[in-house]
């Protein structure tokens, strides 16, 4: 049985044309099911939960980034299956990381259903598929492992990867490793005031970051802040579904 979870913006008219055809194209799939529509004051955890333990084994997070943190928040510790038919051109970093196209095409890849079964990373409460990234961070310190501990000496960014791309300074993260990777940017400046960047990257199971101040951060692109954060990589947590074209 799938259950799709439409967020609140995918039901602007704007979208309407496209929704339809999608809706269209998973009938005739034999893969349409009940549909969810969030709002704000609705707990989008609550429904999912509600409708698993009414039988739901497939949960579609139609949306963005931010709506499948939602589903992944929800869907934790219970046996069921995730999708995701990505919408709009914001916050669908990780619609591509998995593979998963836009539009009515997307249909066809849940249809498929080639599953992957990934790790999570867990912030405190929240659990994010992708980065928790957390810029401009003075008077930190990063304890890893319980092994060791890095301070960094200027105000720096933190970026702690279970699922991404490779960048310039750093390989991509691999959501099937049991590991996190704490991503450490540190500014310097060299001869003739040109800036540098020293890029540390740890690989954890663990990590608790404290700092003097609260510190504003993004977990898989929602907002959050504080001035401690334990993360842990819980492995293997989560079955997704991916096309063909994802990226690890």
């Amino acid at each position: 049985m799938y259950y799709y979870v439409y967020d609140e913006f995918v039901q602007d008219p704007k979208f309407e044309r496209e929704l339809s055809a999608i809706e269209t194209r998973l009938t005739d799939l034999g893969i349409a099911g009940k549909i969810a529509r969030l709002a704000l004051f609705r707990d989008p955890k609550e429904l999912i939960r509600d409708e698993i333990r009414k039988g739901a084994k497939t949960i579609v997070a139609i949306g963005n980034d931010l709506t499948l943190r939602k589903v992944i928040d929800a869907v934790a510790d219970r046996d069921v299956v995730v999708g995701m038919i990505p919408f709009g051109k914001d916050n669908n970093v990780i619609a591509d990381l998995i593979g998963m196209p836009g539009g009515v095409e997307s249909c066809d890849v849940l249809s498929a259903r080639i599953l992957q079964e990934l790790d999570l990373g867990m912030v405190n409460s929240r659990r994010f598929l992708h980065t928790v990234v957390m810029q401009n961070v003075s008077k930190v310190e990063i304890e890893c492992d319980r092994d060791f501990t890095i301070s960094p000496f200027r105000a720096c960014e933190i970026v702690v990867r279970n699922l991404a791309m490779p960048e310039d300074d750093v390989r991509a993260a691999d959501p099937t490793d049991g590991r996190l990777e704490v991503v450490v940017r540190v500014p310097q400046r060299s001869w003739f005031g040109a800036k540098k960047i020293a890029t540390t990257v740890v690989p954890v199971k663990r990590a608790v970051i404290r700092s003097a101040t609260n510190v504003a951060g993004a977990a898989d692109g929602e907002a959050f802040e504080g001035n401690e954060f334990i993360f842990e990589s819980l492995p293997r947590q989560v079955r997704v579904i991916t096309g063909r074209a994802r990226k690890f």
